[in-house]
C-alpha cells in the first residue's frame, strides 16, 4: 500500500549562485537572495526556507558539526542514561542579544511551546514519544520518553530544540516572531530591520555568548526577498546579491556562463514529491491512486523536466545521501521491488477496478515556481491520457506550505487539496528523517507533515518498531 502513497520522487539537489563580485553594499556585508517572503521567524513554525533566516537568530540546545556530528550548543553536556532517559545540563553564561541572561525557566518555556497543541507546531512530531520533560537540577532537567528512541538524540539539533526569551515572547504574544512583535534569541545576529516583502536585516549580536573562534568578519546580513526565478538569478549573477538560493533548473545554463558568478550544486537530503490526500475521495481508492502511478513517465519527466535539478528515486522517499550505512543492502532492496512504471495499460486497467473507471476529476496544489509548474503542467497531461481531469491551483511558496501542513481544514478534518506538490528535507542524518514525518499516521491533521493523511496501522507498527532500536 504505501507504494502509491508517493508517486513520483526526486532527490534533490541544493543550488546555489554565489557572486565573486565585490558586494555593492558595504565591507563586512553579506546580502543572500530568498524566494518567497517569510510570515514568522519563531521556530516552532519555521519549517521551510525561514529556517535560512532563523538559525542566525536563534539556537538549539546541540547542533552539527560539519560531519554531521552532534555537539554540545546552548547545553554544557548531556547523557543517555538509559533507553527512555536523557538529562541535559545548561550553560550559565548565555545570554539573549539584549544582555538578559537565559535561565532555565526559558530553556523549560521553549520546549513547552513545541508541544503545545494550541500552538500546533509542525515540529511537534519530534516529541510524540515524550512522556515528560522536568526540571531536575538548578541548571539541569530531564526527558523521559514513552518508548526507547535511538532518533530522539537528534531533536534538541534541530529547530526543535532553540531556546527563546520567556518574557519577551509572553509580551509580544500572538504578534511574536512577527515583524511587528519581533523576536529575541542567543545566536550570533540580531534582528534588525524588516520590511516585508523586501528585505530582513541582522547585525551582529555584540552579546553572543560563543567567542571562542572570535568575532565574525560579516557583522551585517540582509535577506533580500525576491519572489520572480529571473530577477533573483539576475541579481545575483549582477553582483546585486552575494548568495543566490533556490536555482531554476531552467536557467543554470545561462548561470554557469555568466562572469564573476560560482555555481555549486551540493547533494541534498531534500525531496520534492507528489501527495495524494488518502483521506477523502476520489484517492482514498487504492485504485485511483495505482492508475496515476502508472500513467506517469517519470523517465521522460526527468530527461526534459527536471534535468539537473534533481535525481528521481527508484522506490523509496529517501535520498541517497541517507544511505549512511549498509548502503548496498539499500540499493539491493530498491532494485528489486515491485513498483509501478510507467505502463498506460497498467494504468487503464487500475482505473477500470476503481470506483471511477470512466475517469475523474481533481485539483492540485503547486507553487508558483516556474520548475514546479512545469512538473503540474506534466501531470495534468498525463492524467488526461487515461481520462483523469487535473485542475491545477496556483498558490505562493507559503500558501502551498501551508497547506502541505494541514491549513484549511474542512468541517471533517480533511485538507482541501486532492494532491499536493510538496518537498521535504530530514530533520537529522538517518532515513527516519524521511519515512517517519511523512507517513506516520499521527503526523496528520493540522500542524502534521503527513501531506497524504496516509493511515496504515502496519506501517505504524514498523516505524515505532524501528525508533525503538537501541542500534543507531
Amino acid at each position: 500500500m504505501k507504494k502509491y502513497m508517493l508517486v513520483l520522487t526526486f532527490i534533490c539537489l541544493a543550488l546555489f549562485v554565489t557572486c565573486g563580485l565585490v558586494s555593492a553594499a558595504e565591507e563586512g556585508a553579506l546580502s543572500i537572495s530568498l524566494s518567497s517572503d517569510l510570515t514568522t521567524l519563531d521556530s516552532v513554525y519555521s519549517y521551510d526556507q525561514s529556517t535560512t533566516v532563523v538559525v542566525q537568530i536563534t539556537e538549539g540546545l546541540l547542533y552539527y558539526d560539519a560531519n554531521d556530528q552532534l555537539q554540545n550548543g546552548l547545553c554544557e553536556s548531556w547523557e543517555e542514561v538509559d533507553g527512555t532517559t536523557y538529562v541535559y545540563n545548561i550553560r550559565n553564561d548565555v545570554k539573549f542579544s539584549d544582555g538578559t541572561p537565559m535561565t532555565m525557566e526559558d530553556v523549560m518555556f521553549s520546549l513547552a511551546r513545541y508541544r503545545d497543541p494550541e500552538l500546533a507546531s509542525p515540529l511537534a512530531w519530534m516529541y510524540d514519544n515524550v512522556a515528560g520533560i522536568e526540571k531536575t537540577g538548578e541548571l539541569q532537567f530531564t526527558v523521559k520518553l514513552k518508548q526507547a528512541d535511538a532518533l530522539w538524540r537528534h531533536t534538541f539539533a534541530t529547530t526543535a530544540g532553540h531556546v527563546h526569551n520567556k518574557a519577551f515572547v509572553e509580551k509580544a504574544g500572538a504578534s511574536y516572531g512577527t515583524p511587528e512583535g519581533g523576536i529575541l534569541g542567543t545566536g550570533p545576529y540580531k534582528l534588525s530591520r524588516w520590511d516585508v516583502g523586501s528585505q530582513i536585516v541582522l547585525e551582529y549580536n555584540a552579546n553572543y555568548w560563543n567567542k571562542a573562534d572570535g568575532e565574525p568578519s560579516v557583522k551585517k546580513v540582509t535577506f533580500q526577498l525576491i519572489q520572480e526565478d529571473a530577477t533573483r538569478m539576475l541579481a545575483a549573477t549582477s553582483g546585486q546579491t552575494d548568495i543566490g538560493l533556490y536555482t531554476p533548473a531552467e536557467m543554470l545554463g545561462d548561470i554557469q556562463k555568466a562572469p564573476n558568478v560560482s555555481l555549486t550544486k551540493i547533494p541534498s537530503a531534500g525531496l520534492e514529491f507528489f501527495a495524494f490526500n488518502c483521506k477523502k475521495a476520489p484517492f482514498n481508492d487504492v485504485n485511483a491512486r495505482r492508475a496515476v502511478a502508472y500513467a506517469i513517465d517519470a523517465v521522460t519527466l526527468q530527461e526534459n523536466i527536471v534535468r539537473d535539478f534533481g535525481t528521481a528515486t527508484n522506490y523509496l522517499p529517501v535520498p541517497a545521501t541517507l544511505y549512511l550505512f549498509e548502503k548496498d543492502r539499500w540499493i539491493e532492496y530498491e532494485n528489486n521491488n515491485n513498483a509501478p512504471r510507467y505502463d498506460l495499460t497498467k494504468a487503464k486497467e487500475a482505473l477500470a477496478q476503481s470506483a471511477y473507471p470512466d475517469g475523474f476529476e481533481c485539483n492540485l496544489s503547486v507553487d508558483e515556481s516556474s520548475l514546479y509548474n512545469s512538473v503540474a503542467l506534466f501531470l495534468q497531461q498525463s492524467l488526461a491520457e487515461i481520462g483523469i481531469k487535473v485542475n491545477i491551483n496556483k498558490g505562493s511558496n507559503n500558501e502551498v506550505i501551508s497547506l502541505q501542513f494541514g491549513s484549511n481544514l474542512d468541517a471533517d478534518g480533511n485538507r482541501p487539496y486532492d494532491i499536493i506538490i510538496a518537498e521535504w528535507a530530514a530533520d537529522f542524518p538517518d532515513p527516519s528523517g524521511v519515512v517517519t514525518p511523512l507517513y506516520i499516521s499521527t503526523n496528520g491533521g493540522n500542524g502534521g507533515s503527513n501531506a497524504a493523511e496516509y493511515g496504515n496501522p502496519k506501517v505504524d507498527d514498523l516505524l515505532l518498531k524501528q525508533a525503538a532500536s537501541s542500534d543507531a
